[in-house]
């Protein structure tokens, strides 16, 4: 019986696969010279399945999942080794920036749950996605859009899953995606709607409660809109962080956002953030006074990030927790005619601008964000639905689509 932490599941009377050294970069050591000539001239080593289940322990995640696709034997060893180790979640810890991986698990899994009992058929999905929103170029597909009539723009929208809240001032849709089983294909229908506190900012719970009478989880809250914080992330007792009103704190309640895997929430209003931590000091204040917060354009605890817009089409990049913001005077080229919108997923940022134009940029580093560079761009698409004043992302099992808000219509869009 084998030694190693993959347990042995094939006999040594077994069949023993051929595995191509030049797609794994497998060399191993050999003494026998006519050996060594015989791997050279076929480039072939052959080993028990045993033994490339130590090995497939070792893999890097691009390495694993070309070796799975070598053949159904490879893929057996494979998933055999994977049953009774953590490799995904090794390799995800390993060689995804740990952001970038927040980032995608909260769009996977309900973020409530802890990172180590998060199943390994999760990890591996989230690699795979990473791999893919890697693509130098993206393509476009529409899978649907919706019109609103009567009512007085979209002031968020919210993913979750296949699902996505649009919220109005006083009014909230809920739209899925259901796919078609037999096409492939997914179709849009409008799952629920109902009436919302007049300017309620609704937020994504990030540890949602069971309905006891409906058994369903309220993923979709309203945040406090004055003084106090409200917060489901950290408050179970006192329900605030701090009942104290700071006296330069002023204007309305803008944004909040938070997130479990960071522990943080931020609270954004029209001249001031602030952000909490469930390890900082009782009443701690951490924040930042800025006049310029009332327009923004996206806010996010998991990159540290808030992009907001002055009355001059200037944009304001603040690091949350650095307490300091930089001004960018010419952001966009003109034709973009200034940004309206963004949205940040991983190290792709999406804006969206006033004429109507959807871009996307690779981040690199900060940098790349203060000076947006043309040979970083993936994705320049002139829509026909005016300003785009709000974006989201969905990446969800096999949908990876880019939500664009206009004034009067909801695109969703595919992106391939």
């Amino acid at each position: 019986m084998s030694n190693s932490k993959c347990p042995q599941a094939w006999s040594d009377m077994e069949m023993v696969e051929t595995i191509s050294l030049s797609s794994l970069n497998i060399n191993p050591r050999v003494n026998n010279p006519e050996q060594v000539n015989q791997i050279e001239n076929n480039n072939e080593v052959y080993l028990p399945p045993e033994l490339m289940e130590k090995i497939v322990c070792h893999f890097d995640g691009k390495t694993l999942l070309k070796y799975k696709q070598l053949s159904k034997t490879c893929n057996d060893i494979a998933n055999n080794a994977l049953r009774y180790n953590k490799i995904w979640r090794k390799i995800c810890l390993e060689e995804l920036p740990k952001k970038y991986l927040i980032d995608l698990m909260t769009k996977e899994v309900p973020t409530y749950i802890p990172f180590n009992l998060i199943p390994e058929v999760h990890y591996e999905r989230v690699y795979k996605n990473w791999l893919e929103w890697q693509n130098p170029i993206f393509k476009i597909s529409k899978i649907g859009q919706h019109h609103f009539l009567g009512l007085d723009g979209v002031v968020k929208i919210i993913c979750h899953k296949l699902d996505v809240m649009v919220i109005f001032s006083n009014f909230m849709y809920l739209f899925s995606l259901t796919k078609n089983q037999k096409t492939g294909s997914y179709v849009l229908r409008n799952s629920n709607s109902e009436i919302c506190k007049h300017n309620a900012i609704v937020v994504l719970n990030p540890r949602p409660q069971t309905n006891q009478e409906t058994g369903e989880d309220n993923f979709y809250i309203n945040c406090r809109l004055k003084h106090a914080n409200l917060c489901p992330l950290h408050n179970t007792v006192n329900l605030v962080h701090d009942g104290n009103r700071r006296e330069h704190y002023t204007g309305k309640l803008v944004d909040v956002d938070m997130n479990a895997y960071t522990n943080v929430c931020c609270w954004i209003r029209e001249t001031w953030y602030e952000w909490h931590s469930h390890g900082e000091p009782k009443n701690t204040i951490n924040g930042h006074l800025c006049p310029h917060l009332s327009y923004l354009l996206y806010a996010s605890v998991i990159h540290g990030l808030i992009i907001s817009r002055n009355r001059t089409n200037s944009i304001l990049i603040h690091g949350i927790f650095k307490d300091s913001c930089i001004m960018v005077d010419s952001w966009l080229k003109t034709k973009y005619s200034g940004a309206t919108s963004a949205y940040m997923h991983t190290n792709i940022l999406f804006i969206g601008t006033l004429n109507g134009y959807l871009l996307a940029y690779r981040m690199h580093s900060m940098d790349d964000l203060i000076k947006l560079k043309d040979k970083n761009m993936l994705l320049e698409i002139k829509m026909d639905i005016g300003q785009i004043i709000m974006l989201d992302i969905m990446d969800f099992e096999d949908v990876k689509a880019v939500i664009v808000a206009s004034t009067s219509s909801v695109l969703w869009l595919k992106i391939n």
